[in-house]
């Protein structure tokens, strides 16, 4: 990552630098998931809690979906949100929350959207690729002599390539986030060198598909159909970097409603459309998904 965004993301957040411990909180997909493995092998922090989004596994729109909030039993860690836009506290993420030019949003969050002061109105504009990303160039992980394998993996992680393989008009602001800000040429580079169905293949080949790939909790374990060998087989060539989920017993600590609720007129903030957040993301200029604690 260029200095000057690095030092943007560090300003207020020495912790991630710091040694202090602390523990992680995945979501329910493979960007959190290697998001949180590169901090495991970065920092030491392991996964000690889970939010997992429709727990439920409602699909019908008349009927409330619910997220619940796991953790292990034995750890007073504060915890950090990865690939998880947390209303208040310690989080790294790739969501935009800022409704308004001067509105103060968590302070905590490490995203690039907050350092730049992009907000509703400037949506089109936002940071459009991973977490996943966001944190190989944080952490400055190997960007050169990378296996095809790797590069088609890291770009493919939730669909950072929709930004290039778009109209044109669009394009100049994912090479603007990749290039000018992450500082990774070589994967722009591979992206003009491959096409769309080219990374299509590669999502089916590896079951990164809309429906699948995802995290949950059953009888207290974390579950995943996520392929985790093959995934580890790519990263294995060029990187120490494993996914895996711990085996502990995770105990339901929250549950929270999940709504996705249209945005009208110009709200100053997230309190203007939910009395107590705990994580919101903008889905579109129109619309925010918005989770609520109600036990």
């Amino acid at each position: 990552m260029k200095e000057e965004y690095r030092q943007k993301l560090l300003k207020g957040n020495e912790w991630i630098d710091g040694t202090d411990k602390f523990g992680l909180t995945l979501t329910d997909d493979l960007d959190s998931l290697l998001s949180c493995a590169i901090l495991k092998q970065i920092k030491g922090w392991n996964i000690e809690s889970a939010f997992i989004f429709n727990d439920n596994k409602v699909h019908e729109k008349d009927k409330q979906k619910l997220d619940c909030y796991y953790k292990i039993a034995d750890t007073d860690n504060e915890q950090i949100g990865v690939d998880f836009a947390k209303a208040q506290g310690k989080c790294f993420d790739n969501h935009l929350t800022q409704f308004t030019y001067h509105e103060e949003i968590n302070p905590q969050a490490i995203n690039l959207n907050r350092v730049q002061n992009i907000y509703r109105e400037k949506y089109c504009k936002k940071y459009n690729l991973s977490t996943v990303l966001l944190l190989w160039s944080l952490y400055d992980l190997p960007k050169e002599k990378l296996t095809d394998e790797l590069m088609m993996l890291l770009i493919a992680i939730d669909s950072s390539d929709a930004g290039f393989y778009t109209d044109k008009r669009w394009v100049g602001i994912h090479e603007y986030w990749i290039n000018e800000v992450l500082d990774l040429p070589e994967l722009l580079e591979f992206e003009r060198s491959h096409t769309k169905e080219d990374f299509n293949k590669f999502k089916r080949e590896l079951g990164l598909v809309k429906g699948r790939s995802k995290i949950w909790v059953e009888d207290k374990k974390l579950c995943t159909d996520i392929d985790l060998e093959a995934v580890n087989e790519i990263l294995w060539w060029n990187t120490d970097i494993e996914i895996k989920l711990p085996e502990v017993d995770f105990y339901r600590n929250g549950i929270y409603k999940d709504n996705i609720v249209n945005i009208q007129g110009f709200p100053s903030s997230i309190k203007s459309i939910c009395d107590n957040p705990f994580s919101y993301a903008m889905t579109s200029k129109y619309a925010v998904a918005v989770s609520e604690q109600v036990m």
